[in-house]
C-alpha cells in the first residue's frame, strides 16, 4: 500500500476553492486510514459460522448482546474484508437464526389465556471502551404460537386469491409497497391523505369485504391474546397513563414477501409506534428462509425463525428488517406473509404523544432516545418552529456523540446540504461525523464515505491535464472508496451493492471489468435500478431469459413509476434521506462515467 504522504493535497488546493476542499478532506480520510490501521481481517473463517470478531480482537458468541463485542470507538470496531480478492455476494452471511434467549415463560394473560414467551436482547450502541456511558439495548418478545395455525390458513386462503396490492413507495425504501392495511385511522377518509386503492371506487367494495372477513379472524386474537400481551408487557408505557391512554392497534396491515417481487425491507427503526407486532402467517425453512431479522447498531443481525402464528414484539429501539431467502428445494415457490400492528397511547388513535415516548430517556442522556426524540420533539405543544429546529439539531449531535451510528450520518449529511439544517456547508465536519458513524459501523457512514472519496477524486483530476485525468480511476482514494463499499455491502447495505456493480461494470476494481460479478451485484442490490441494470447486461449478452426475469422485477418493484426516483432521494436506503444511489465515479480507464439512475 503506497505512503500517506503521496496524497498530501498542495498548499494551492488547499486555498482554492470548495472544489479543491473535497480533495483535501479525502486525503484525511486516507490518512486516518493508514493511521490506524484499517484494514480487514479475513471474513472467510466466519462466513459459515455463528462467531464474529470483537472490537477487542476476541471471538464473539452467537449472543448480540456481548458485552465486549463489536463496535467501540476503536479502530478494530471497522470491519476489513480483505479476502485478497474482490467480495462477492456469495460471500455475504447466510441466515443466521436468533437463539441466545435471555429467558422462557409462560404468562396467564387478563383474559385467562395462558401464553408461551421467550426474550430476547440486542446491543443498539456498544461503550465497551467507554465505561462512563452504558450501552444502549433493546428488547424484543416472541410468543410462540400466538394465532391458531388454523385461523392463519383461513386469512392464507382469503389473502392468495387477491391480487390489487398497494404499489405505492414504501415509506422505507422508496420501492413498491406490496401491503394492504387492514386498519387504520385514516381508511377512505381522504385521497390526499391514503392509498390510492383505499378511495378508488374500482378497489374499495372488494376491500372492504376482505377487510371484513379478516378482522372477523384477527379481532379474537386481537382482544384475547396480542393486546393483553402488550399491556401485561408494557404496562408504564400502555396502561399506567390516565384515561385515553390505554395503548391500542390502530394500524393494522398485511405485507407481502414473494420470489422474483419484494424479498426485503430495509433496515429500520419503528419510531411512528410505540409497540410493533409481526405475526407471521409462513413457516421458516418451508414456504421462506430468513425473513425478520433483528440487528445490532453495528451491522450483526440474526434472524427470527418465525412459524405460523407465531409473533415478535418490540418497541422503536430494536434495530431490524427483513431479507427473504428462497428456499432450497423450490425457489420460486417462495413467499412470506406478515401481519403487522403498530400500536400508540391513544384509546381512540386520535391523538398523537409521540413527542413524550422519548423524552425522559433522551434527557437521562441515551444516544438512541436523544435521535428518536428528535424525529419527534417538532410536535412538542407550544414549541416554536426555531426552537423545534434548533432541538432537532442539539440531540442528533448529542446522540452522534453518544454512539448512535444513524444520528452521525444525519449530521454528516446536513453538513453537506443534503438535509436541510441551520448548519453551514463543511466538508471538513461532514467528514468527522461519517467517521463517527464509520467507527460504530454504520454502514451509511461507510458508503458516505465511498461518497466523499470518490468527490475528492473528481474535484483534484477536473482540473489537471487530460492525461492525469486518464489516470483517475488508479487514484488510491477510488480503491478506499471500493473497500468502503464493500464493507457497507457485507451488512447488508442495497445502495453500496448497487455501486459495486456500477464499480465492476466500468474497471474501477483493479482496471478489469467483470460484468458477471457486475451482474450478481446489481441483482443482489434488491434495488429496482439494479434489476434494470442486470436486464440490461443479460440482453447485451443475449441471455434472453434472464433479461425477463430481471426486468420484471425491475417493474414490479417500481422502476419504471414516476414516483421512484423521489421516494429513493426521500428514504435513502433505510436510515435517513438526502444520499444519492448516483455516486461521483471519475471517468474509468476508458473514459467512460457511469450513467446517473
Amino acid at each position: 500500500m503506497p505512503s500517506s504522504q503521496q496524497h498530501q493535497a498542495p498548499l494551492s488546493c488547499m486555498i482554492k476553492t470548495r472544489c479543491s476542499e473535497w480533495f483535501v478532506v479525502a486525503t484525511i480520510i486516507l490518512f486516518i486510514s493508514f493511521e490506524n490501521g484499517i484494514s480487514f481481517a479475513s471474513a472467510t473463517d466466519s462466513d459459515t459460522s455463528n462467531e464474529r470478531s470483537g472490537s477487542n480482537g476476541k471471538v464473539c458468541s452467537t449472543s448480540l448482546d456481548d458485552p465486549t463485542c463489536t463496535s467501540s470507538s476503536s479502530s478494530q470496531s471497522i470491519l476489513s474484508l480483505d479476502l485478497g480478492r474482490p467480495l462477492r455476494p456469495t460471500d455475504l452471511p447466510q441466515p443466521v437464526p436468533f437463539t441466545a434467549f435471555k429467558s422462557n415463560f409462560t404468562i396467564t394473560l387478563s383474559s385467562g389465556i395462558e401464553q408461551d414467551v421467550a426474550t430476547g436482547v440486542v446491543k443498539q450502541i456498544n461503550n465497551f471502551d467507554n465505561p462512563t456511558r452504558d450501552d444502549v439495548r433493546a428488547h424484543f418478545a416472541v410468543l410462540s404460537s400466538a394465532v391458531k395455525r388454523s385461523s392463519i390458513e383461513q386469512m392464507l386462503e382469503l389473502l392468495q386469491s387477491y391480487n390489487d396490492w398497494d404499489d405505492d413507495p414504501d415509506t422505507v425504501d422508496g420501492m413498491t409497497s406490496h401491503e394492504m392495511f387492514v386498519d387504520s385511522p385514516e381508511l377512505y377518509q381522504s385521497k390526499e391523505s391514503i392509498k390510492f386503492r383505499d378511495v378508488n371506487p374500482e378497489f374499495v367494495p372488494a376491500r372492504k369485504e376482505l377487510r371484513r372477513k379478516l378482522t372477523e379472524i384477527m379481532s379474537p386474537y386481537l382482544d384475547q391474546v396480542i393486546t393483553p400481551m402488550v399491556h401485561a408487557r408494557y404496562p408504564d408505557a400502555c396502561t399506567d397513563k390516565g384515561p385515553g391512554r390505554t395503548c391500542t392497534p390502530c394500524y393494522s396491515l398485511i405485507r407481502k414477501y414473494k420470489h422474483g417481487q419484494r424479498q426485503s425491507h430495509a433496515m429500520h427503526h419503528d419510531a411512528h409506534a410505540l409497540v410493533t407486532v409481526v405475526v407471521s402467517l409462513s413457516d421458516y425453512d418451508i414456504n421462506y428462509r430468513g425473513g425478520l431479522y433483528v440487528s445490532t447498531g453495528f451491522g450483526q443481525r440474526e434472524f427470527m425463525a418465525l412459524n405460523k402464528g407465531d409473533a415478535v414484539m418490540h418497541q422503536a429501539s430494536l434495530l431490524h428488517g427483513v431479507q427473504v431467502y428462497d428456499v432450497k428445494d423450490n425457489p420460486t415457490e417462495t413467499e412470506r406473509w406478515s401481519w403487522i400492528l403498530w400500536y400508540k397511547d391513544s384509546s381512540t388513535c386520535e391523538d398523537d404523544y409521540g413527542y413524550e415516548w422519548f423524552r425522559e430517556c433522551a434527557g437521562e442522556g441515551d444516544a438512541l432516545c436523544q435521535h428518536f426524540h428528535a424525529t419527534k420533539v417538532g410536535a412538542t405543544p407550544g414549541i416554536s418552529n426555531d426552537e423545534a429546529s434548533r432541538r432537532v439539531l442539539e440531540l442528533n449531535m448529542e446522540a452522534a456523540d453518544g454512539g448512535s451510528g444513524i444520528s452521525a450520518v444525519k449530521i454528516a449529511r446536513a453538513y453537506l446540504g443534503q438535509l436541510p439544517s441551520a448548519l453551514p456547508y463543511d466538508v471538513r465536519r461532514a467528514m468527522e461525523y461519517y467517521m463517527k458513524a464509520v467507527m460504530v459501523g454504520n454502514p451509511d457512514g461507510h458508503y458516505g464515505m465511498s461518497q466523499m472519496l470518490l468527490k475528492g477524486v473528481e474535484s483534484e483530476y477536473t482540473a489537471q491535464s487530460s492525461m492525469m485525468q486518464l489516470k483517475a480511476w488508479q487514484d488510491e482514494l477510488v480503491k478506499q472508496a471500493v473497500d468502503h463499499l464493500e464493507i457497507a455491502a457485507y451488512a447488508g447495505h442495497a445502495f453500496s451493492m448497487f455501486n459495486l456493480g456500477i464499480a465492476h461494470t466500468f474497471g474501477y476494481v483493479n482496471g478489469s471489468i467483470d460484468s458477471d460479478l457486475a451482474g450478481q451485484w446489481f441483482e443482489a442490490s434488491g434495488l429496482p435500478e439494479g434489476y434494470f441494470v442486470a436486464a440490461n447486461q443479460a440482453a447485451a449478452t443475449r441471455n434472453t431469459a434472464r433479461e425477463k426475469e430481471m426486468m420484471k422485477r425491475a417493474k414490479e418493484m417500481g422502476y419504471f413509476t414516476p414516483w421512484r426516483a423521489e421516494a429513493r432521494q426521500r428514504t435513502g436506503s433505510g436510515g435517513a434521506g438526502g444520499v444519492d444511489l448516483n455516486l461521483p465515479w471519475p471517468p474509468s480507464f476508458d473514459q467512460r462515467r457511469p450513467p446517473n439512475f
